[in-house]
C-alpha cells in the first residue's frame, strides 16, 4: 500500500515539475520580441488567403445551397427577436388575461350587490348620469 501512495505523489511531483518547465518556455517564447514579430508577420500573410477561402466557400454555398456561417448568424440574431416579440405577447396575454378576471370578479361583486340591494344606489346614480348626459347631448344635436 505505502508504494501506490509514493508512486502518485512521486507522479504529481514530475507532473508539477514538466508543467513548470514548459510554462517558463512559454514566457521566454512570449517575451522574445523577434518570435513575436516574426508570428505578426506570417499571419498577416494568412489574412488574404483567408478572405480568399471564405469568398470560396460562400460561392460554393449558393451554388450547393447549403448555409454559410454568415447565414447561421443571422438566423440566431432573428431567433433571439423572435423569442423577445413571444415574450413581449406572453406578457400582454398574462396581462389582459389578468384584467378579464379582475373585471369578471367585480361583475360578480356588483351582481351580489344588486341581490342584497348595495349595489342599487349607485346604479341609479349611475343611471341617472348616464340619462342627463344623454339628454344634453340630444338638446346640443337639435341646437344645432
Amino acid at each position: 500500500m505505502p508504494k501506490k501512495t509514493d508512486f502518485y505523489k512521486g507522479l504529481k511531483l514530475l507532473g508539477t515539475q514538466k508543467e513548470q518547465e514548459l510554462n517558463d518556455k512559454i514566457r521566454e517564447f512570449i517575451n522574445n520580441r523577434s518570435f513575436i514579430e516574426s508570428i505578426s508577420n506570417n499571419s498577416q500573410q494568412q489574412v488574404p488567403r483567408i478572405n480568399k477561402f471564405q469568398e470560396a466557400s460562400e460561392r460554393m454555398s449558393i451554388i450547393m445551397n447549403y448555409p454559410t456561417k454568415q447565414d447561421v448568424a443571422n438566423v440566431a440574431k432573428l431567433v433571439i427577436q423572435l423569442e423577445e416579440k413571444v415574450d413581449k405577447v406572453e406578457e400582454l396575454l398574462l396581462h389582459l388575461t389578468e384584467g378579464e378576471k379582475r373585471s369578471s370578479r367585480r361583475s360578480s361583486r356588483n351582481k351580489k350587490r344588486e341581490s342584497t340591494g348595495q349595489g342599487r344606489d349607485k346604479k341609479k346614480i349611475s343611471d341617472f348620469l348616464f340619462d342627463s348626459l344623454l339628454s344634453n347631448a340630444k338638446v346640443q344635436v337639435k341646437g344645432l
